[in-house]
C-alpha cells in the first residue's frame, strides 16, 4: 500500500505529482476522464505529442478536444507509470487554479483500487491485502465504469428524497451536488423558491449556463445502502447531459474506496 497526502485548493483534493523529476501540484480528479497537464508544464517536462486527440463531453454537452502525448514518467507519491498518455488542457489556469498544474484521473488507475481517506487527508493506493482490509469494515456497493482507450468514468445510483433513484456521475472535481434541471420538479425541488439562488454565467470554455443554488430537502444515499447518505445536501441545479454529478459535498462524509478492477466502491464511516 502506498500512502500520498494531499491538501485542499478550493473544494479540489490535490496531491504532489512528480514528472520526469519536476514536481508539481495536480487535483486529483474522477471526473476529469483523462489526466492532463497545462501547456506550461507540459513544455518543462519534454511532453512529445503522439498525434493523437482526446475528445470528451462536459456535463454541459458541449465536447472538448486536447492533443494526446505521453511525458517520460509520473508519479503520485511512491506510484510511478511509465510513458504514461496525457492530455494537454489548461482548465486550472483557466479557471483562476494557477496552483494546479494538472489533474490526475481515475485513468492512472484502472487496475488498483485507490482510497480518499478525507479525514486523514491521505490518499491510499491499495494492495490486495489493504483492499481485502477495506471490504471487511466498510461498505461495498457496485458502480457502472466508463472505460474507453484513455477515458475512464465512474457512475453510482442514489437514492433522492424517497421519491426516485438517479444515475450520477462520481466526480471529486465538483462541490454540491449537481442535479440535472429536467429533474427538478420529480424530485421536489422547486427553482423558483425564495431561498433558490439563480446564477447565470460563462463556463471555463465559453459555454452559457443558468445554474440553480439551493438546499434539497430530505435524504440522499446510495441506492441499496441507506446508510451511505446525507440530509438535507446542499444542491446545484443546470441543464446537464447526465442525471446529474456527485461531488466532494457527499463524498467527504466518507472514507471511499474506488475498486474499478470489481467495478465497486467501498464507503466506510469516519471517525
Amino acid at each position: 500500500m502506498i500512502t500520498v497526502p494531499f491538501r485542499y485548493v478550493e473544494h479540489l483534493v490535490t496531491v504532489p505529482v512528480t514528472l520526469d523529476k519536476t514536481e508539481a501540484t495536480f487535483a486529483f480528479d474522477t471526473g476529469i476522464g483523462v489526466t492532463c497537464l497545462s501547456t506550461t508544464l507540459a513544455k518543462r517536462v519534454g511532453w512529445q505529442p503522439n498525434g493523437s486527440t482526446f475528445t470528451g463531453r462536459r456535463m454541459s454537452g458541449q465536447e472538448i478536444s486536447a492533443p494526446l502525448g505521453s511525458a517520460s514518467s509520473l508519479s503520485v507519491g511512491a506510484y510511478r507509470r511509465d510513458d504514461p498518455v496525457v492530455a494537454i488542457f489548461d482548465f486550472g489556469e483557466e479557471a483562476g487554479l494557477g496552483e494546479i498544474q494538472g489533474f490526475v484521473g481515475l485513468d492512472c488507475f484502472r487496475s488498483l483500487a485507490v482510497t480518499f481517506d478525507y479525514p486523514a487527508g491521505e490518499i491510499f493506493i491499495e494492495d490486495a491485502d489493504s483492499l481485502a482490509a477495506r471490504a471487511q469494515v466498510g461498505m461495498a456497493v457496485p458502480v457502472r465504469p466508463e472505460l474507453g482507450e484513455h477515458l475512464v468514468e465512474v457512475f453510482l445510483s442514489l437514492e433522492v428524497s424517497g421519491r426516485r433513484s438517479i444515475l450520477v456521475e462520481v466526480d471529486t472535481g465538483s462541490d454540491s451536488l449537481i442535479l440535472n434541471q429536467a429533474l427538478a420538479a420529480e424530485l421536489g425541488v422547486d427553482l423558483s423558491a425564495a431561498g433558490m439562488r439563480r446564477v447565470d454565467g460563462l463556463d471555463e470554455t465559453g459555454h452559457t449556463y443558468t445554474r440553480y443554488f439551493g438546499q434539497l430537502a430530505g435524504e440522499v444515499s446510495v441506492s441499496g445502502a441507506a446508510a451511505i447518505s446525507q440530509t438535507d445536501p446542499m444542491v446545484m441545479i443546470q441543464e446537464i447531459i447526465y442525471d446529474g454529478l456527485v461531488g466532494d459535498g457527499f463524498l467527504r462524509n466518507f472514507v471511499v474506496t474506488y475498486d474499478l478492477p470489481n467495478s465497486r466502491m467501498i464507503f466506510a464511516a469516519t471517525p
